[in-house]
């Protein structure tokens, strides 16, 4: 990967493989400020991931949108080319443990550990 733009593309098929509905905001002046890259809806679970390249980090408002998007029990995660891997591996764990909960059982507790690290990861930078 080279830049920010490579980290979003592996988003994008992320997103997709996952059937998550996302958009992505246009950056421009006449929207709210600090909006996430992508924002993605499913099964009533909205996401929003602010993409990151190298040593780069989220600005504070960016920082405020996502902070703000998980106090109303979204989740809200920064995603470089790092931790493209742990976005992956909350996603498939999310898939089993969405697919579990619809057929009326719990959740592999192990898919829990694997959401929750992955959370810690792309969360840290949120304070």
């Amino acid at each position: 990967m080279k830049n920010e733009k490579d980290v979003k593309k592996e988003v994008k098929k992320l997103l997709e493989k996952h059937g998550w509905f996302w958009w992505m905001p246009p950056a421009n002046g006449f929207g709210k400020v600090g909006v996430a890259d992508f924002n993605a809806l499913r099964g009533g679970v909205f996401l929003a991931i602010e993409t990151k390249f190298g040593a780069n980090k989220p600005t504070v408002h960016q920082v405020a949108f996502l902070s703000s998007v998980i106090a109303e029990d979204g989740f809200g995660f920064v995603v470089n080319e790092k931790r493209l891997d742990y976005l992956a591996k909350w996603m498939d764990a999310f898939d089993r443990a969405a697919g579990s909960v619809s057929k009326g059982g719990q959740p592999d507790p192990e898919d829990g550990a694997l959401m929750l690290d992955a959370i810690r990861e792309m969360t840290h930078e949120l304070g």
